[in-house]
């Protein structure tokens, strides 16, 4: 019987996502939706990206249980009840093009503007956040406005990786029900999905091991270079779109 291609490319994918989201708190994201867009339209791939991370989320909150803050957690969810409705049921006006540069100058700001901290027991911060990050999320994939906001914040390693775990847990339920509603057949990528779900659980089994050996220190500088490529990859995308 020949093996679906496409299936072992979502497998490894999200096995290689799945490690690096254990092991530095974000990124796995960018490589869930290359692997998604190599063998399926943005159409699909979007959509497709909440079931596909599902596992590895649930690992993760699983793994890192008492790490989570759930106060922010909380906010998140509120706002991305509204973020999520906003994004699969309206039409964005503004040029993808234009929001790329935005969201990618926003990002560099918020990741490398001074010292500020963000407070953790301030909900209305983060419900704003969540809207925000969900709504953006649900219309290009990924988001990227809650990883720096988390990490301004007096969290230490663990508790960003739990904490930003459980909120994209949140998100990800309001995008597979807000897409379902829209009429997307999940059904008909259950090997794709079955794939994913089990090496999500293995690859977070694997990053958790590594994050043991990984220093506060090196944590957040790759957690903060991570973001700064994805913001200058958004801003280059927004300059190459109106040329």
């Amino acid at each position: 019987m020949l093996i679906d291609l496409s299936v072992v490319i979502i497998t490894f994918g999200s096995l290689i996502a799945a490690f690096v989201n254990a092991a530095f708190a974000t990124g796995g994201v960018y490589i869930l939706l290359a692997s998604g867009s190599a063998v399926f339209p943005m159409t699909i791939a979007v959509p497709l990206l909440p079931l596909l991370a599902f596992a590895s989320l649930v690992a993760r909150v699983f793994f890192f249980w008492k790490h989570v803050y759930w106060h922010i957690v909380l906010a998140v969810f509120i706002g991305s009840s509204v973020g999520v409705f906003l994004g699969v049921n309206i039409f964005i006006m503004i040029p993808e093009a234009l929001l790329s540069l935005i969201i990618g100058c926003l990002l560099i700001v918020l990741i490398w503007a001074g010292s500020f901290k963000l407070p953790v027991s301030s909900s209305k911060i983060f419900i704003f956040v969540g809207m925000v990050h969900s709504l953006v999320a649900t219309v290009f994939g990924v988001g990227a406005f809650l990883q720096p906001a988390i990490l301004r914040t007096e969290l230490v390693k663990l508790q960003i990786t739990g904490t930003l775990a459980a909120c994209m847990l949140s998100m990800d339920i309001f995008k597979i029900v807000g897409f379902s509603s829209l009429g997307f057949n999940y059904i008909q990528f259950l090997p794709h999905i079955i794939g994913a779900t089990l090496a999500g659980f293995f690859g977070t089994w694997a990053g958790k091991r590594a994050t043991k050996k990984i220093s506060e220190i090196l944590f957040r500088k790759v957690f903060k270079w991570l973001v700064t490529l994805i913001a200058l990859r958004l801003v280059f995308k927004g300059i190459f779109g109106f040329i």
